[in-house]
């Protein structure tokens, strides 16, 4: 099945999320590359910061678990002293891609 309008600008994050769904095996090596990416990113700021949780916004938190998952497998695999110190949450921010969107309206009402 042909997503996108046939050219490399016209596919989009959508397009590549329907394909992984639909086990085209370039599709999910995108994915697993982003999460390899993600949670190394997010293992460092563990490093630095030990939070409690990290929330993900934006497109990528709406794919859920497609992504989510291998986020999470990722940031445990980076963690420095993994074994040892506490592990933070990894969670779709409940406004999923319309989060930052959300947030602009909101710092433009009150200015």
């Amino acid at each position: 099945q042909d997503l996108g309008d046939g050219t490399p600008e016209g596919v989009k994050g959508k397009h590549i999320s329907e394909a992984a769904r639909q086990g085209d095996a370039v599709a999910i090596d995108s994915f697993r590359e982003l999460a390899r990416w993600a949670g190394a990113g997010l293992a460092d700021l563990a490093s630095l910061f030990d939070p409690g949780a990290f929330i993900v916004g934006g497109g990528v938190s709406d794919e859920g678990d497609l992504v989510l998952d291998p986020i999470r497998k990722s940031y445990r695999r980076w963690l420095v002293g993994s074994r040892w110190r506490p592990h933070a949450e990894v969670l779709a921010a409940q406004l999923g891609g319309k989060a930052g969107m959300v947030g602009v309206a909101d710092l433009a009402r009150q200015g």
